[in-house]
């Protein structure tokens, strides 16, 4: 039990992650076993004791006052349990004008410690009350009616209050009482007991280990490790689905670039045209392009329209010497020299849009109005 005990703790540390000292739960009224040698204690007590006879010749009981000294050894088996054996005595004063006599009492004492039996054990509880019941025997010198020492069997009651200063050290606060036999003070009664009451305080000292520990409670401990497992598998399965969450968000990820890869491995494939207007200069009243130059540069855009399939504007141009109906005319005579040109160059027809817009005055020259421009069509 002691091991799962200590496997439980190792197992509840590790699942309260913010807690700096985990709690073993114990049972309240359960302590482990201490050695044979644990728990004695030893204890010194002084006070005062009235005696008081059954036939006392009318005194009062306070006439018998006198001083008194205790001196216990014993030993504690449980928190709530143990034994002692006692003396207690010094002088008696059987009358209250007999002369003060010695007296002793040795008694074997049962204790209970109310404050651990109900309240459970509490190793730092500052308060014990512990009442007790003993057998012992009593003695006392003669009285001036006796010349004999008096001896009688003693019963033995009282409650020892203690009040912890450290785990090995405590003050004592007692009352105690005892019972003798008939005529103990000398004089005989006809019925009853003698009796002796004491009030006295005094210091108690512990030896070796004077603490118990308590018992771990087995059926709190494993509740306590499957609340741990439980937030343990729960812990797990968020990690469990953050992981997944995680997979998709990479599978996905992967997706995206490799679509992307294949768009810029395709856009790479793509042939390459520069979207840029050019264009081819005509003489004046003339659908004849001018110059091989205007032709070598024509066959270097042909070559880029066949290679991207990108389909042509061919708007044609006049200046504004001639009618608008003039102009018109030859514009599109210029366009459609163009795109006879291109189409010749491989061209495909169904790329180019040849159109005459006629007269233009864009150009500050009126040589550079009498042209084709040959842009992308959009």
């Amino acid at each position: 039990m002691i091991s799962l005990a200590i496997a439980s703790i190792a197992m509840v540390s590790f699942a309260q992650e913010t807690v700096s000292e985990v709690v073993v739960p114990t049972k309240k009224h359960s302590v482990m076993t201490n050695g044979w040698w644990d728990n004695w204690f030893i204890s010194v007590n002084g006070g005062v004791q009235v005696y008081n006879g059954v036939r006392t010749l009318g005194e009062s009981p306070f006439d018998h006052l006198t001083p008194a000294i205790s001196a216990y050894v014993g030993k504690w088996h449980t928190p709530g349990f143990g034994w002692r054996i006692a003396y207690n005595g010094w002088e008696i004063k059987p009358f209250e004008d007999a002369d003060e006599a010695s007296f002793m009492n040795f008694h074997f004492d049962a204790m209970f410690n109310l404050s651990n039996l109900i309240c459970g054990y509490n190793s730092e509880r500052v308060w014990n009350v512990i009442p007790y019941i003993g057998v012992g025997w009593a003695g006392a010198e003669s009285s001036p009616y006796d010349s004999d020492i008096h001896g009688s069997l003693s019963a033995n009651y009282g409650i020892l209050n203690t009040f912890r200063l450290s785990d090995n050290w405590a003050i004592n606060l007692e009352a105690s009482g005892a019972f003798f036999r008939n005529g103990f003070n000398g004089l005989p009664g006809t019925t009853g007991h003698d009796m002796m009451w004491g009030l006295t305080a005094g210091v108690t000292y512990k030896f070796n280990n004077a603490t118990w520990e308590n018992t771990p409670d087995i059926d709190a401990i494993m509740a306590m490790n499957a609340a741990a497992l439980a937030e343990l598998n729960a812990q797990l399965q968020a990690k469990e689905a953050e992981n997944s969450q995680l997979k998709n968000q990479l599978a996905a990820s992967k997706a995206a670039l490799s679509k992307a890869t294949d768009k810029i491995s395709a856009l790479e494939a793509e042939p390459k045209f520069v979207d840029a207007a050019q264009s081819v200069f005509f003489a004046f009243n003339s659908s004849k392009i001018a110059s091989k130059k205007e032709i070598i540069n024509l066959q270097a855009l042909a070559d880029a329209a066949k290679e991207s399939g990108v389909k042509l504007n061919v708007f044609g141009y006049a200046d504004t010497t001639g009618t608008d109906a003039y102009n018109l005319k030859l514009s599109q005579e210029r366009a459609d020299a163009v795109m006879a040109q291109l189409v010749s160059m491989g061209v495909p027809a169904e790329q180019i849009d040849a159109k005459g817009l006629g007269e233009s005055d864009v150009e500050s020259s009126k040589s550079l109005n009498r042209r084709v421009v040959i842009s992308v069509a959009k």
